[in-house]
């Protein structure tokens, strides 16, 4: 009702009581009336036959500063909640989460989640959208690397429906996850996911793009004057031509392009018409560039990850590795970008029409191309195609355009590590990164020991490897209770998985076992450990040995009874008596980096010599080189964005939290009014959500017009 009052304007009882848009009872008006009043936010005209009602300076000032426009209480310091502070759990930056053992509330069982799709005629696109999206984001996201393609052992379970995909994001960092469906069909999971209704109005929205894209690369599109001569001619966006650098005009354009495309794919998916089928790849693989190219304009960062439910067919059949391997070979590459420039144009394109319709450039000595995309491969054994998938993509990068091979035109180097995202140097990245992200004050020792927990605890069948999505869930739980010594913290929180998932190289009762010595808070005996951890006696009497056995386990004696109980101490790791600083997310290019097992494709052109570099890392790394080259043009790229790094520096900063440290509660009319009479007054405001400090560095972004 206030908001429908004005100053300038007086209503009666009986306007107010008439207005649909209010729907209050006659005599609820009048007793809200007089409540406004006696709190000084309306003034009452008592003179007339009818009172009138009109708002005073405070009323007028708590509905500009204190209302939203769909009528929420909103103090006025949270407006600046969605610009200086970190993202919360929620997509509403109002509702606070609670630590999850104060609410109560279980954790996602991700895999079988995600595994529910239910079918695609309800929908061929999901969002992640349970209480924890947040955490499930980052265990997907920070195991990628950018500028990589990163292989994850892990028991992923097949959809209901393999043609359904997910996508998520917060902030600017977007997930996209298909599931392997042959190369044609994944193809056009990535395109339907990506140019998506969801992420159309959500992601590639005008305010992200601007109404004439003039907001891309950091708003540098505007000062080149012409933001859509820059993303056809520079990125090579497709089925952009003068007509479409209107965005409503675009956004029609592609989405009645993705849908016939996509009719395409369903019409081709069993035929055995090579030459169509070969024209809907070629479409398919342009429509993919397009969206990812337009990502990384608009400033998102971008990981796209394939689930293989089942690796043994591709390491048994040489046909289905081929397969696979072929399309990241002809994938990959692709989604490549110099600045403002197309990578794929730049060293590939071999069709001389569109050579020609392409942006002058100038290139730095030494420069580097970077991906418009992080990739990940995840499946049970997808690090055993590790091999393979480098050779394809040193077989393409073979392929380099004749002017590039001779010499005669200059061009920068594009590096694609296939990396092993499981090894120790990879675990410790992630320990790293979300140290620096959470500000956790972990000494160098504890990180060390959280990496060989995480190791013991999410370990595989290879020695000394680990699922790190496992790692990054338990890591960001154990961070929700900020008091615990870390790596019992980091035990606690991998209790929550399912037992399949903590210890593997425990027998599964045995892991129930530990799992519920662990979470117990007091020593327990025999009877009450059986029912905690819902075994059988039998099975208990065959495992309690294989338990006992573990480090952390200690039997004692409990009033003439024997128990046991688990060490809560951290064992080989510090002992810190103070609790951890509030978290504060920032990016740290300085952070310390591990190498990751890992074998880059090479080439040298020029008469140049291959080099081998590799001793930082398991494998072979080469690059593609040319001779001594300028260049006068970044596009917008900030520092997070790592442009530009030599491979091994490029690491992805996440920025997202999971948790925000500070709540705001207001319920009743004086959120109105003591923050409103703050305002009049001058007086600083309470703000009742406490800022986490964040560090973003920028990179100034220059651009220098050029002609045809």
């Amino acid at each position: 009702m206030l908001a429908a009052l004005r100053a300038d304007i007086g209503r009666t009882y009986a306007n107010l009581t008439e207005d649909p848009g209010l729907d209050i009872e006659r005599g609820t008006i009048g007793r809200y009336v007089l409540d406004l009043e006696s709190r000084g936010l309306v003034a009452i005209d008592r003179r007339r036959e009818h009172n009138t009602v009109t708002l005073t300076d405070l009323g007028e000032t708590a509905v500009s500063e204190c209302l939203t426009a769909d009528c929420e209480l909103q103090h006025p310091d949270q407006t600046q909640l969605e610009h200086s502070l970190t993202a919360t759990t929620h997509e509403s930056a109002s509702t606070v989460s609670p630590p999850r053992e104060a609410s109560g509330t279980t954790p996602t069982t991700v895999e079988s989640w995600l595994a529910s799709t239910g079918d695609a005629d309800e929908g061929y696109v999901k969002e992640i959208d349970t209480h924890d999206a947040a955490s499930i984001h980052q265990r997907f996201t920070v195991p990628a690397e950018r500028g990589a393609v990163t292989l994850v052992d892990d028991p992923v379970e097949p959809f209901d429906d393999g043609r359904v995909s997910y996508l998520s994001h917060h902030d600017e960092e977007c997930l996209a996850i298909v599931q392997w469906g042959g190369p044609l069909a994944t193809l056009g999971r990535l395109a339907g996911v990506l140019l998506s209704e969801t992420a159309l109005s959500e992601i590639l929205t005008p305010s992200r793009l601007g109404e004439t894209f003039a907001n891309i690369h950091g708003g540098t599109g505007e000062i080149t004057t012409s933001p859509g001569r820059t993303l056809r001619r520079g990125q090579q966006v497709g089925w952009f031509s003068e007509d479409e650098e209107v965005y409503a005009a675009w956004r029609d354009r592609i989405e009645t392009v993705r849908d016939t495309h996509l009719a395409r794919l369903s019409a081709l998916s069993d035929s055995t018409d090579s030459a169509a089928r070969g024209e809907l790849f070629e479409d398919l693989h342009g429509l993919v560039a397009t969206a990812t190219q337009l990502y990384h304009a608009a400033g998102v960062d971008l990981t796209l990850t394939v689930r293989l439910p089942d690796t043994e067919p591709f390491v048994q059949n040489e046909r289905k590795r081929a397969d696979l391997c072929d399309f990241i070979r002809h994938t990959v590459p692709k989604q490549s970008v110099y600045g403002v420039h197309s990578g794929y144009r730049m060293l590939f394109e071999r069709r001389p029409a569109k050579l020609k319709r392409r942006l002058p450039y100038d290139v730095e000595a030494g420069a580097s191309m970077e991906l418009t995309a992080s990739w990940v491969i995840a499946g049970p054994t997808a690090t055993t195609l590790q091999t393979a998938i480098t050779e394809a993509l040193r077989d393409e990068l073979d392929t380099l355009r004749e002017a590039i091979v001779t010499g005669d035109e200059q061009a920068p180097s594009l590096s694609v590590p296939v990396r092993d995202g499981t090894t120790y140097a990879s675990i410790r990245e992630i320990v790293d990164e979300l140290a620096a992200e959470y500000d956790t004050g972990w000494t160098s020792r504890e990180r060390r020991e959280l990496t060989r927990c995480c190791l013991r605890s999410f370990g595989r069948d290879v020695p000394h490897r680990a699922s790190p999505y496992d790692a990054v869930t338990c890591l960001i739980r154990a961070l929700d209770n900020p008091r615990r010594e870390w790596e019992p913290a980091v035990l606690r929180a991998a209790t929550t998985l399912p037992s399949s998932r903590f210890r593997p190289d425990l027998p599964p009762t045995a892991t129930k076992l530990y799992a519920a010595l662990l979470r117990a808070p007091e020593p327990v005996g025999r009877q009450e450990l059986i029912e905690r951890a819902d075994i059988s006696a039998s099975s208990y009497d065959r495992r309690i040995g294989t338990v006992s056995e573990l480090p952390r386990i200690r039997p004692t004696t409990v009033a003439g009874h024997r128990k046991w109980d688990a060490v809560t101490q951290a064992l080989g790791c510090g002992n810190p008596t103070e609790p951890h600083a509030p978290r504060q997310t920032f990016s740290n290019p300085s952070a310390v980096g591990h190498p990751s097992v890992a074998s880059t494709a090479t080439i040298n052109a020029l008469g140049e010599q291959p080099l081998l570099t590799s001793n930082r890392s398991v494998g072979v790394q080469t690059t593609l080189t040319s001779g001594p080259l300028t260049h006068r043009e970044c596009g917008n790229h900030r520092r997070r964005r790592a442009l530009w790094r030599p491979i091994g520096q490029q690491r992805r900063l996440h920025r997202e939290p999971h948790a925000v440290a500070g709540r705001y509660r207001l319920t009743s009319l004086d959120a109105l009014s003591t923050p409103a009479t703050a305002i009049i007054e001058g007086s600083p405001t309470k703000s009742g959500a406490r800022s986490i400090a964040r560090e973003i560095a920028t990179q100034a972004a220059t651009h220098h017009a050029t002609n045809d």
